[in-house]
C-alpha cells in the first residue's frame, strides 16, 4: 500500500493480471461492471476511445489491453483519480497512448469535439434525489446523479458532442433504469442504432445491468441481444463470462 494525496492506495488487478491497477482502499472500486464494458467496445487499430468518468481508468485500460494499437483519453471530476490513472497506465506501459484530465463535463474544454471513434462510460446509476449519498466523497460521486450536479442527460450530450459522425457510445446501466437511458438518448436524436445487451446474474433472475451501444446519429431499429449470464448455479462463472472476465475475451454487439 502507499499514500496519494492523503488516500490509502492498494493494488489490485484485473483480467487475470493482464491489467494492473492502482485503486483508493476505500471508495469506488473497478468491478466485474467495468470489465463488461470493456469487452462491449469494439475498436480497431489507431482509433480514438474516451472514457468518461474514467476514475483510475480501468475500463479504458481494459479496453487497450484488447488492442494496444489505439489511444485512450479519460475525464474524471475528480482529479486525485485522474492522477491515479495516469499513474496506473504508466504501470501498464501504455503512458505514450493514454492522456488522463481532470475535469467537469458541463464545462471542459480541453478535449476536442467531433474527435472520437468511441466513448464509454459507466455513469453514476442513481438517480439524483432518490438516495442517500454515501459519506465517502469518492464513492458519492461514483454512484450517484447530483453529487457533481451533472445529470445522465449530461453524460450523454458529452458523449455526442466529443464523438464523430457516426460513433459508437457503450455504457453500462442498471436494467432498472433502462427505459431512461433510452429517453435520453433519443430524446434529440443524438444518438439511434441502439443495441441493448443484458447481463444476468443467473439463469431465471431478472437482469440487474444492462449494456448499451448506441451509434451517434445514425438510425436504425432497436436490437436486443440475447445477453449474458454471468454465475452457474454453483456461484462459479459461467464458461462465456470466465472467458470475458480471465482472458479478456469481447462481446460482439455489432457485426
Amino acid at each position: 500500500m502507499n499514500k496519494h494525496d492523503n488516500l490509502e492506495i492498494i493494488e489490485t488487478t484485473l483480467l487475470r493480471g493482464r491489467v494492473k491497477l492502482l485503486q483508493p482502499k476505500v471508495g469506488f472500486h473497478a468491478s466485474i461492471d467495468t470489465v463488461f464494458l470493456a469487452a462491449a467496445v469494439a475498436v480497431k487499430d489507431r482509433f480514438k476511445v474516451l472514457d468518461v468518468g474514467c476514475g483510475v481508468g480501468s475500463a479504458g485500460l481494459c479496453v487497450i489491453s484488447r488492442n494496444k494499437n489505439i489511444s485512450m483519453t479519460g475525464i474524471d471530476i475528480q482529479r486525485e483519480l485522474a492522477d491515479i490513472a495516469s499513474q496506473n497506465a504508466a504501470l501498464n506501459g501504455v503512458s505514450d497512448q493514454c492522456r488522463f484530465f481532470q475535469g467537469d463535463i458541463q464545462s471542459e474544454k480541453i478535449i476536442p469535439d467531433n474527435e472520437f471513434n468511441a466513448v464509454i462510460m459507466n455513469p453514476p446509476y442513481l438517480e439524483g434525489g432518490t438516495h442517500t449519498p454515501s459519506p465517502e466523497k469518492i464513492k458519492a460521486t461514483s454512484h450517484g446523479e447530483g453529487i457533481s450536479s451533472a445529470t445522465l442527460e449530461d453524460w450523454v450530450k458529452y458523449a455526442h458532442r466529443k464523438l464523430k459522425q457516426g460513433g459508437s457510445l457503450t455504457l453500462i446501466h442498471r436494467a432498472d433504469r433502462l427505459d431512461d437511458v433510452i429517453a435520453v438518448l433519443v430524446k434529440k436524436r443524438w444518438f439511434g442504432s441502439l443495441i441493448v445487451y443484458p447481463l444476468w446474474s443467473h439463469a431465471g433472475e431478472d437482469a440487474k445491468r444492462v449494456i448499451i451501444s448506441a451509434r451517434k446519429e445514425r438510425y436504425a431499429p432497436l436490437v436486443l441481444k440475447p445477453g449474458m449470464v454471468i454465475h452457474q448455479p454453483d456461484g462459479q462463472y459461467t464458461a462465456e463470462a470466465d472467458m470475458i472476465l480471465s482472458e479478456a475475451a469481447g462481446i460482439v454487439l455489432r457485426e
